[in-house]
């Protein structure tokens, strides 16, 4: 009898351990199935198994000066300096600047020597307020992004000196023959996803004006874009592909309202 019950104990303790485990594995897969299911439906993009990149190291020049990697903020004269170079000249265009080797650079006019967690830092670091910031719902949204207003200048040195420009007018509308019509740009800050990365930083976009969400600062233009294509570089500026450029962003207001917005 005590034989009997000392072979069924044992017999316990081999067969449990199987049907935990078959238990858990038919568990974890019904998981997987209803996690896929959840990926499959959601409409914002998730990147797994990526470590979300360090914050940069701030210097502090002095006199109000800071450095981050390549940019320098002026807490004095109220004003972030990017150094770059003119990325492109033919071709359909979405975006003002990209990161450095960004995603989105077939895109983009310029290429700025910086990365997106540098550059929003720089942007905070210049009083910028993310919680005002409000990006756009989706690519090509009518509805204007809201935040802090910004202006953006290009300067580069010709042999007559320091030639500047707004940023709007490195873009050409080619059906109105004229700029982009652009006279504010605002800060979003971009979009940080579900798995905590941030937009800007995968898609290498700092600066848009076609409302994509990824950008950091976009345009506060209210309506419908035209089809893709439209916009193309402005050739009456800079010369070659590779020109130095530098990047003057300076705050203008704390928040553009509604009405400065539409002009009601």
């Amino acid at each position: 009898m005590k034989k009997h019950y000392v072979l069924s104990l044992i017999l316990i303790m081999i067969v449990l351990p199987i049907i935990s485990a078959c238990l858990s594995a038919s568990v974890s897969a019904d998981n997987k199935d209803v996690m896929e299911t959840q990926n499959t439906q959601t409409t914002k993009p998730i990147v797994e198994n990526i470590t979300p990149p360090e914050q940069p190291e701030v210097k502090n020049l002095g006199n109000g000066r800071f450095q981050i990697g390549n940019i320098i903020i002026d807490e004095d004269k109220k004003e972030v300096v990017v150094p770059g170079n003119l990325h492109m000249l033919e071709g359909p265009i979405e975006f003002i600047a990209c990161t450095k080797g960004g995603m989105k650079e077939y895109e983009s006019v310029l290429e700025m020597e910086t990365d997106a967690i540098s550059f929003n830092l720089s942007m905070i670091l210049l009083g910028l307020d993310p919680n005002k910031g409000k990006a756009a719902a989706y690519h090509f949204d009518p509805s204007a992004p809201d935040g802090d207003g910004v202006e953006i200048s290009i300067q580069w040195n010709t042999d007559k000196g320091i030639k500047t420009i707004r940023a709007q007018e490195l873009i050409h509308d080619m059906n109105t023959g004229k700029p982009f019509p652009a006279d504010h740009w605002v800060y979003t800050g971009s979009v940080f996803l579900e798995d905590g990365q941030y937009l800007a930083d995968l898609a290498g976009v700092l600066i848009g004006f076609v409302h994509d969400p990824a950008s950091i600062i976009e345009s506060h233009f209210s309506g419908k874009f035209p089809g893709y294509g439209t916009y193309v570089v402005n050739k009456n500026h800079l010369l070659s592909v590779g020109d130095e450029i530098r990047m003057v962003i300076r705050p203008i207001k704390a928040h553009i309202s509604e009405e400065e917005r539409t002009g009601n």
